[in-house]
């Protein structure tokens, strides 16, 4: 998908608004022409008649034209901006959401592969400069063509064939160096905005890191560099306005010299009889009242190149393949009790030297499976293959007969839960965490699945039930209410399998017995993993893969 057919995806639902703010746009520029137009023929009516040269002027008539164009001229620029930014703060809001749902659809490798300044470069700054497709770059684009095909068509119908060529040959070569601009700004706009994600990754960085920075001395020397880095962006930023605004003088010299080609034009045509006095000042400051028009399209080309690159961004996080409704949504499970078999699996950097394996076991309901062993031999690595998060060295699994790789990842989001190591929450309420993915869940629901989690008493002596803010990063939670939490959100998923990463870290031994008592018979209706470094606190009756040193079944 091109980034331009990206951009027509992102901003189509909303053509209706986009097109009423850009036809507003050209009645604002055309009713701004007209006024100076209008006001300019006027004046030299007036004076002409006045003089006793011009007899039998109406006076009321073209007064109130251009009290009609300057009411028309506001009335049009306030529904311009009103309805225009309206379409496009809704249109980047879904933007944002489906950016962020794309971004926690990502393998587990690919999301810790991007760097948490560019996540944030990506829902902010790049959806942000999208904003300039429909306000600054169409709709000037189409606000102009429109009012320079209607300043074109007034001057044929006053004047002979070089009064509308005129107006046409300028605004074709203001056109002409725009598209040469757009091509000429894409290099520096895809500079700018990669640069820019530097940026924020590299401040993440300095102050992230700031206490070990301080602590070996190197706090100094990475600020230099940062302080740098910003500097190069600044003087980026200077050459690319620099350019913007030396393109768009030009475009009023160009304008400036129209004028003046319009005026000769004009007199000469007066002095032959063919139009009066009026009708040539009438000309002669409507073409010079398109410098407005035009004078946007130099920088709509240089945004455009911004723009491009910021889509060509957000599309590589999958975009075009988003699937219909999020993963875990209300559907009906394909394999509501599929086996999962595991031959032969290796896992590893390098095919030659894998540091797990060869596994081989099965997964059925009833039978959950207890994952142990030394820390550090890829325990978590292997809850990530076997939920097809990461691709194995060598190996199948199975997913109730068929091999995971080959499952369509909606497919595999809805028969396969996992709940990795490190938890992650919205900065929001407990309801909007347990019901993301899954807006038709009651009340009713989200509290059963907290009473499974022993969560549910807490919250209600809190007060504010489901609505209990949790803060940024559950910050307002201990360590083991945010995993209860988070494990309450996979119950509700409901899922056939179930992948479990240390789901009762930061529980005492007394917490862990209450939320197993109520989770057993959950878990033991699903094919599970359970990965722990405390094997003992689990049914002895569940089987164990106790993998040794070697990374290698016992």
């Amino acid at each position: 998908m091109s980034e331009w057919r990206f951009l027509r995806t992102v901003f189509g639902n909303a053509r209706a608004w986009t097109g009423v703010a850009h036809l507003l746009l050209a009645l604002t520029w055309a009713a701004g022409i007209a006024l100076l137009a209008l006001s300019g023929w006027f004046i030299t009516a007036a004076a002409l008649a006045g003089a006793g040269v011009l007899l039998g002027l109406d006076l009321f008539t073209p007064s109130a034209g251009i009290r009609a164009a300057a009411l028309l001229r506001t009335l049009a620029r306030y529904g311009e901006r009103v309805i225009g930014h309206e379409a496009v703060l809704r249109i980047l809001a879904t933007l944002r959401e489906t950016t962020f749902e794309r971004i926690a659809r990502l393998p587990i490798p690919e999301q810790r592969a991007l760097r948490s300044g560019d996540l944030q470069q990506r829902l902010t700054a790049d959806i942000d400069t999208l904003d300039a497709v429909p306000l600054r770059i169409t709709g000037p684009m189409t606000a102009a063509l429109l009012a320079v095909l209607a300043a074109s068509s007034l001057a044929g119908w006053l004047a002979p064939w070089p009064a509308p060529a005129l107006i046409l040959t300028t605004a074709l070569i203001t056109g002409i160096a725009a598209l040469a601009g757009a091509r000429a700004g894409r290099a520096r706009g895809k500079s700018l905005v990669e640069e820019r994600m530097r940026q924020r990754v590299g401040l993440l960085d300095f102050f992230g890191g700031l206490t070990e920075l301080l602590a070996y001395r190197k706090a100094r020397a990475r600020q230099r560099q940062v302080e740098e880095r910003e500097i190069r962006q600044a003087q980026r930023l200077h050459v690319q306005e620099t350019i913007a605004l030396i393109s768009e003088q030009a475009v009023q010299l160009l304008v400036a010299v129209a004028t003046l080609v319009m005026l000769g034009l004009a007199l000469h045509w007066h002095a032959a009889g063919t139009i009066s006095a009026p009708v040539a000042v009438l000309l002669t400051l409507m073409t010079l009242g398109l410098n407005e028009a035009l004078g946007t399209l130099p920088g709509a080309g240089w945004r455009l190149g911004e723009s491009l690159q910021a889509a060509a961004r957000l599309q590589a996080l999958g975009h075009e393949t988003r699937p219909q409704s999020f993963p875990g949504g209300a559907q009906t499970n394909p394999l509501p009790h599929p086996k999962v078999e595991v031959d032969h699996l290796e896992i590893g950097h390098a095919a030659d030297h894998p540091f797990l394996g060869p596994l081989s076991f099965t997964l059925e309901p009833g039978q959950p499976r207890v994952l142990c062993g030394p820390s550090g031999l890829g325990k978590s690595t292997l809850l990530a293959t076997l939920a097809g998060e990461q691709t194995p060295l060598a190996g199948m699994i199975r997913v109730g007969g068929r091999a995971i790789g080959e499952l369509p990842e909606a497919e595999r989001y809805r028969c396969v839960a996992y709940l990795p190591q490190e938890t992650v929450l919205l900065d929001d309420s407990v309801g909007h965490n347990l019901s993301l993915g899954r807006p038709e869940l009651s009340d009713l629901d989200m509290w059963e699945a907290l009473e499974m989690v022993d969560l549910a008493r807490t919250l209600r002596r809190e007060g504010a039930g489901l609505d209990y803010p949790i803060g940024e990063e559950g910050q307002r939670l201990s360590g083991g209410q945010a995993r209860r939490l988070a494990l309450a959100w996979l119950v509700l998923r409901d899922a056939p399998v179930v992948l479990l990463d240390e789901p009762f870290a930061n529980l005492d031994a007394a917490t862990v017995e209450r939320v197993l008592e109520r989770l057993r018979p959950w878990l033991e209706a699903r094919s599970s993993v359970i990965v722990t470094h405390a094997p003992e606190q689990l049914p002895t009756t569940w089987p164990r893969i106790d993998l040794g040193t070697d990374g290698r079944s016992r």
